[in-house]
Parts: C-alpha cells; sequence; structure tokens
C-alpha cells in the first residue's frame, strides 16, 4: 500500500509538468517575439515613410542645377502651356537699317520673294504692273518733298530724310510704286510739345494759303482736316488728315528735344502684298 501511495504522488507532478508548464511558456515566448517585429516594422516603414515624403517634396540638386518633380511642372509636358516671350516683331529675314540721319532705323525685307519681283525681260513694257518689274525694298533710296516740315522758316533748307522705296535699281524719278518716308529738322527748343507743333504749323499754313505767287510742285493750299494724338513706336504722336487741294494725305508728326518729324506712307501703287509690306516698315520704325 505504500508502494501505491508513493508512486501516485510521485506519477503526478510528472504529468502535470510536460502537458501544462511548457506550452504555458511557448505561447508566452511567440507573442513577445511577434509583438516585438511589429513594433520594429513599425518603426522602419515610418521612418522611410518620412524620408521619401521629404524628398519629393524638395528640389533635388544635380550638379549644382536645381531638379524639381515632374509633378511640380506639368506643363513642361505640353508646350502649348509654356511661356513665351517674344524677342523681335520683325519678320523672318527683316533687319534694321538706318543712313544715320533722323536719329531712325527702318526695317527692310530682305531681296527675296514675297517681297521682290525678279525682272520678267518678256514682259509686256508697263510702269504700274509690279510682276516681273524688278522691284525691291532699296534702301536709302529717293526722296520725297517735306510737305509739312518746309512750311516753317528754313524748314527745307534744314531737313534731313530717311527714305526706302520699292524701285528697280534702274528707276530714277517720276513714277513711285510705294515708299516710306521719314523727315526731320531740328528742334532747338522750337516746340516744347506735339500740342504747340500742330498750332504752329495751323498758322504756318494760313500764311502760306495766303501767297499768291507760284507754289512749283506743291498744293495750292493746305489744311488740317483732323488730328488725333496717338501712341506708336513708343513716342508720343499725332495723326494727321491734311487736305491738299482736293486730296486727302496722312501723316504723322511728332517732336522731340532733339528733331521735329513728319512721317508718311505714299505711291501709287495697286498691289496688296506691297502695301502690306509699307505698313510693315512704318509699323515697325525705330526711333533713338
Amino acid at each position: 500500500m505504500e508502494n501505491q501511495t508513493n508512486t501516485g504522488e510521485q506519477n503526478i507532478p510528472q504529468t502535470g509538468q510536460n502537458p501544462v508548464i511548457q506550452p504555458v511558456a511557448i505561447a508566452k515566448t511567440n507573442y513577445l517575439a511577434i509583438g516585438g517585429v511589429a513594433l520594429v516594422c513599425s518603426l522602419i516603414f515610418g521612418v522611410g515613410g518620412y524620408y521619401l515624403g521629404k524628398q519629393s517634396s524638395n528640389p533635388q540638386y544635380v550638379n549644382n542645377e536645381v531638379q524639381t518633380s515632374p509633378t511640380a511642372t506639368p506643363y513642361l509636358n505640353n508646350p502649348t502651356n509654356a511661356p513665351t516671350t517674344q524677342t523681335s516683331t520683325l519678320p523672318t529675314g527683316w533687319s534694321y537699317k538706318d543712313n544715320k540721319e533722323c536719329g531712325v532705323k527702318f526695317a527692310i525685307p530682305p531681296k527675296e520673294a514675297p517681297y521682290y519681283y525678279p525682272m520678267d525681260a518678256n514682259r509686256q513694257p508697263s510702269v504700274t504692273n509690279e510682276q516681273g518689274s524688278g522691284r525691291f525694298w532699296d534702301f536709302p533710296r529717293g526722296g520725297t518733298y517735306p510737305n509739312l516740315l518746309a512750311k516753317f522758316p528754313n524748314g527745307y533748307d534744314q531737313h534731313k530724310q530717311a527714305i526706302t522705296m520699292f524701285a528697280s535699281p534702274d528707276e530714277a524719278s517720276g513714277y513711285v510704286s510705294q515708299a516710306v518716308a521719314v523727315s526731320c529738322i531740328p528742334n532747338n527748343g522750337r516746340f516744347a510739345n506735339n500740342t504747340a507743333l500742330i498750332s504752329s504749323l495751323t498758322t504756318e499754313f494760313e500764311k502760306y494759303n495766303s501767297q499768291t505767287g507760284e507754289k512749283g510742285m506743291q498744293a495750292s493750299t493746305y489744311k488740317i482736316n483732323s488730328n488725333t494724338p496717338a501712341t506708336k513706336w513708343g513716342k508720343n504722336v499725332v495723326n494727321l488728315v491734311i487736305s491738299e487741294d482736293t486730296a486727302n494725305v496722312a501723316y504723322t508728326m511728332f517732336v522731340t528735344p532733339q528733331y521735329v518729324y513728319e512721317i508718311k506712307v505714299f505711291g501709287a501703287t495697286s498691289d496688296s502684298s506691297v502695301k502690306d509690306t509699307a505698313k510693315k516698315i512704318f509699323d515697325n520704325l525705330s526711333f533713338q
């Protein structure tokens, strides 16, 4: 009986150690390991995500040049949205030229189509027909009478001129297809502004119109039909319509401390392309 009791007491602890205590210890160890791994992973992803976020939001410097994220400048992939800067208003091939008169430069087109009509020796003789005429925009070329400036005392004697004409090399005087002329006289403190200029011009016209002597190739009377202040070529100017006998002629005038200007576009051509080119030359005049 004693042997059975001892045997039973010895078997109880052996049975409890293996099935009860060992599984509990193993379960605690696994939960701790999993928790530790999760914590480490959270730290790694958290730090990594913060670092990548900072990198994407800040400029990246490569070879001392700032490189930005493509999403920050989407217009780079869409040229129609990219900002553009117009560096010149001149058509391709045009260039500025001057003859050192009146402080003005002329925008002149190249001697090539459509600004040049090559000579055609087989065409019917014609002064007015532009096709086959050999005409191009020559600068400086020709001259014209400064109708308005000549009305001021010593105006004709003091005047200077820069002019371009659509003409062939062998054309002289007579028919003018189309021309752009800038005439000037020294100001020398004569006119403080355009208002004083127009007032004085009106007075000079009245004096001229009252004269009864020979007036040569000029009109017998001049009258200002309209004068309109405007801004052109970066200057304050006055656009005039002058009645010259029965004809109405357009001029532009303005004053600077150095000069008094008279500018006009004139000629008898009916060619729309030649007229359009003359207007472009006029619009692109450059004054000092």
